[in-house]
């Protein structure tokens, strides 16, 4: 009778299945993220077709983990479906930016009010000080790590607020606004139109004061969103078809 050290212990066949089994899981994540990273930056743009074929051939992958990266995609709302004439990137419209900052108006001001008093000085401070790297005119690379790293600081605020659906919530509406903001620079070509830095949240978080933190987080929130209508509302003439929807 075999020991229960022997009993338990996998078999080959069924270790060298566990290990197929974890290289699709990382092929699926690295070709989903890789597809991801560029709809959100517009290398991909918003109604770009993007066919199987082209996928396979653009991030050296094959079939299946594209296949369930677009799978993927398309459940987040980044790719929609054509049918028969295959999957294109999802269009930005006009109600989408207004349905987006209506959304973070809601959640980050939770959110902020949650976190004042919980979060971790050093960290929010180093968090902020990353967003204020500066970058040369017309650097796309620097502009994107910007945007990452504001991506960070919100994230880490949704953390300290002690809800993991809100952290989840606040992720996903931050990467749609970020290729919103990508979007408007390829537009207008203002590296730092969007940009906005945290300094006085940093403090009213730091200090437990939920109250200033939420009215810091809702004036720049509706400012912000104020800003990206405009440039893209004056945009929207000059935009290639299927970049930017003006109905509303």
């Amino acid at each position: 009778m075999p020991s229960t050290n022997e009993r338990d212990s996998p078999s080959p066949a069924e270790q060298t299945g566990e290990g197929r089994q974890a290289a699709d899981r990382s092929l699926n994540d690295i070709a989903y993220d890789a597809i991801k990273d560029d709809i959100i930056s517009c290398a991909l743009q918003p109604g770009e077709d993007v066919s199987e074929g082209l996928l396979v051939a653009r991030y050296r992958m094959g079939k299946a983990p594209i296949r369930n990266a677009l799978m993927r995609l398309r459940q987040e709302g980044l790719i929609v479906s054509r049918g028969r004439q295959g999957n294109a990137v999802s269009p930005v419209t006009l109600r989408d930016v207004q349905e987006i900052f209506q959304l973070r108006l809601v959640l980050e001001v939770t959110a902020v009010r949650l976190a004042a008093g919980k979060v971790d000085a050093a960290r929010l401070r180093a968090l902020n000080e990353a967003a204020h790297a500066t970058h040369a005119a017309s650097d796309s690379a620097g502009e994107a790590a910007y945007l990452r790293a504001n991506r960070a600081f919100h994230r880490y605020v949704a953390e300290c607020a002690g809800n993991q659906r809100l952290v989840a919530l606040v992720v996903s509406l931050m990467e749609q606004h970020e290729r919103i903001v990508h979007l408007g620079l390829a537009l207008q070509r203002r590296e730092r139109e969007f940009h906005h830095f945290h300094d006085d949240l940093v403090t009213a978080l730091i200090e437990g004061d939920g109250e200033r933190a939420a009215q810091l987080t809702e004036a720049a929130l509706r400012g912000g969103q104020k800003k990206v209508m405009e440039v893209l509302t004056a945009s929207a003439a000059e935009v290639a078809p299927g970049e930017l929807d003006v109905s509303l």
